[in-house]
């Protein structure tokens, strides 16, 4: 029997160091549960005061467009709630908080099994509005679900485990300890009706397991390897090479997996031949696949990221759907724009610094590609991803089913979200931004997104047989093992809904906002979150699996101790927190890709690349999250942010080439590479 190594030992101690002092210290936080479930209560009591306001007092909302009201605490515990009820009405479109308005009277009961809040409206007038509303008691255990998912995560790896435990110990903590019951609050409530019975759900499956389909489609039929052929007739030289390699990775957006198999097997032949190190392009490939995809606004990953965002803009009360979401914390997300930014830098200046000048006077001025002593890992993994041998490479092919996805995404989109109709009675505001953002945020954006998959895989199925580049029943396979490759994915976002639904069953992010509100300053709040999604994404080696975790409580954390737009920031952090973790962590199977699909040493490409990745989210840190979030100037922040970069790469780096004479004796390697 193998004994654990001290790593995975030590990784186990620290999760259960957490786990124990989490346990011994949740019971003091009684007090902070008690005001989640006071917040909780107020959060349900608010809206149906509008509703009856709307409905039982149509004279105040005709009158204005807010109506004014006075607030009276009726007893002690409403005077303590006072502030919660206060916040509450800050983000109320309908009331308005002022000693002028008219009298809201507020009652707050405790018993044993919950608490009870009682609204009184306008009672000295004709139509005085009364109720209250029951909220049961929340536990301080109810951190411990996600909590569990965490440590977990971090001390095995394994995220459908540790994903699958948190939602079993929530189900407990909600049902109770019966067996058959923990079985069917996991099975049915976390899992059946939360993801398949909920048609959004089910057109993001549809949406991101075509979008692969097509992407495999297009490789195989050569339409992929066209794009490629076309950019790479640009390369002169290390510079120009590695530049070409830069804009593959740019253009291939739409899926990272994608993206790393098709540019690191294309590119290596012609880097090889500029004596372009291995590590310099397994980090090129690594630099522009995730930060890429997941910023894309039509790739694999939105669907995933839009299922995420869809179930807390509806549990918030945005008024927006998970495609308009996703376009709010657009502009935050910083390290992934940066990552790009820098990638960029790094290339056009000619200099490196660190590991990596290290691996690139080794390769330019020995001729050798990768470390002596390492271990290449092979490409031959990917053949089957390759294009069919004897076929002629069409660019279009690949180009017109992701321009239908575009378009018919564009136009969907508008369409369901009445943008239509306003274009139709005036023509010019198709020009307008104001149009497509209102249209964005009232449409289904996951059924739009599913049929313009839909239509974009006929378009390629069309194009593949009408060219004759494959059979039909190549061109199914090619599509079939695409789709296959997306089952994990699907099994992980599954879990991430079930988490997110055992959060908003047991009052997770109201018991952390009561229990962190007073002790984490607001503005330090994204910087937080974005290390926290990196050391699990880190420990874990995914992305997704980290958004899957995070999102269902950070998110609702920040939007109540910073509103909206600390949210949106937060948003941000977290998305791309757990693509730094996932870009440096050794275990990343995007960072095993890129070593495989380039022919470099892993743990070489983790070295090489990890001062890059430390920088950018230096820049990203200071000059994005925190600039931002104390109230920076935005656009002064995108100036700071490269500005920093740019100092770096000129005062640490140095170009490997300098005062060298063009090589004519070919590049060459320790032993036979892929």
């Amino acid at each position: 029997m193998n004994r654990p190594s001290p790593a995975k030992l030590a990784r186990w101690g620290i999760a259960a160091a957490i786990l124990v002092l989490s346990v011994t210290l949740l019971p003091r936080l009684a007090p902070q549960a008690d005001d989640a479930t006071i917040a909780a209560a107020l959060d349900e009591a608010i809206p149906e005061l509008e509703r009856k306001i709307h409905e039982e007092r149509p004279d105040l909302v005709a009158a204005s467009d807010r109506v004014g009201v006075a607030l009276y605490p009726d007893d002690a515990a409403a005077k303590a709630a006072m502030p919660l009820l206060r916040a509450r009405l800050a983000r109320s479109t309908l009331l308005d908080p002022t000693p002028q308005g008219r009298p809201l009277r507020l009652l707050v009961a405790r018993d044993g099994g919950g608490v009870k809040v009682g609204i009184a409206f306008d009672e000295a007038s004709v139509a005085p509005v009364e109720f209250a509303v029951e909220h049961r008691a929340l536990s301080p255990w109810s951190v411990l679900p996600p909590l569990l998912a965490i440590v977990l995560a971090f001390a095995t790896g394994r995220l459908v485990l540790s994903l699958l435990a948190a939602i079993v110990l929530g189900a407990a903590l909600s049902a109770g300890l019966a067996p058959l019951a923990i079985l069917g609050k996991t099975a049915v409530d976390y899992g059946w009706k939360t993801t398949f019975t909920d048609p959004d759900k089910l057109w993001i499956f549809v949406f991101t397991t075509i979008l692969v389909g097509l992407v495999n489609l297009a490789t195989r039929a050569g339409g992929i390897q066209g794009v490629v052929d076309r950019l790479m007739r640009i390369a002169k030289g290390p510079r120009s090479a590695q530049f070409v390699t830069y804009l593959l990775g740019v253009a291939i957006f739409f899926d990272d997996y994608a993206n790393t198999i098709l540019v690191g097997n294309t590119m290596r032949p012609l880097t090889d031949r500029m004596r372009v190190s291995r590590e310099k392009l397994s980090w090129l490939v690594d630099s522009t696949s995730a930060p890429v995809a997941g910023i894309a606004v039509i790739s694999t990953w939105i669907g995933y990221e839009v299922g995420l965002l869809g179930d807390l803009a509806t549990g918030l009360g945005l008024g927006m759907d998970g495609y308009g979401l996703f376009f709010q914390a657009l502009p935050f997300r910083f390290y992934c724009m940066f990552t790009i930014l820098f990638v960029g830098m790094i290339v056009l200046s000619g200099r490196d610094f660190g590991p990596m000048l290290a691996a690139e006077r080794r390769a330019a001025r020995t001729g050798m590609l990768i470390r002596p002593g390492s271990q290449p890992l092979s490409s031959g993994t990917f053949q089957s991803s390759r294009a069919k041998e004897g076929i002629p490479r069409r660019m279009h092919v690949a180009l017109l089913p992701i321009g239908v996805m575009l378009v018919g995404t564009l136009f969907g989109l508008l369409w369901d979200g009445g943008g239509l109709a306003t274009v139709r009675e005036t023509p010019s505001a198709l020009f307008s931004g104001e149009t497509w953002r209102l249209a964005f945020g009232a449409a289904s954006s996951t059924r739009v997104l599913g049929l313009a998959s839909i239509a974009a895989a006929l378009c390629a199925f069309a194009l593949v047989l009408g060219h004759r580049l494959l059979s039909p029943r190549e061109s199914v396979v090619a599509f079939l093992q695409g789709m296959r490759a997306m089952w994990m994915a699907i099994v992980i976002l599954t879990l991430a809904w079930g988490i997110k639904a055992v959060c908003d069953d047991l009052g997770t992010s109201y018991f952390l906002v009561a229990g962190l509100q007073n002790s984490v300053p607001a503005p330090l709040l994204p910087l937080l979150i974005f290390v926290l999604a990196s050391v699990v994404a880190f420990a874990t080696g995914t992305s997704w699996g980290t958004m899957g975790i995070l999102i269902p409580t950070a998110a609702p954390l920040a939007f109540h101790l910073a509103g909206p737009e600390g949210m949106f920031l937060s948003l941000a952090a977290v998305l791309d927190g757990a693509i730094f973790g996932d870009h440096i962590s050794p275990i990343s199977d995007t960072t095993v890709m890129s070593s495989i699909a380039s022919g470099s040493d892993h743990l070489d490409l983790v070295r090489t690349q990890a001062p890059y990745a430390v920088v950018v989210l230096a820049a990203a840190g200071m000059f994005g999250y925190v600039w931002n979030a104390y109230g920076g100037s935005y656009g002064l922040g995108w100036l700071l942010g490269p500005g920093f970069m740019a100092a770096v790469i000129f005062l640490l780096g140095k170009n490997a080439r300098a005062g060298l004479e063009p090589r004519v004796e070919p590049a060459r390697t320790e032993l036979e590479l892929p």
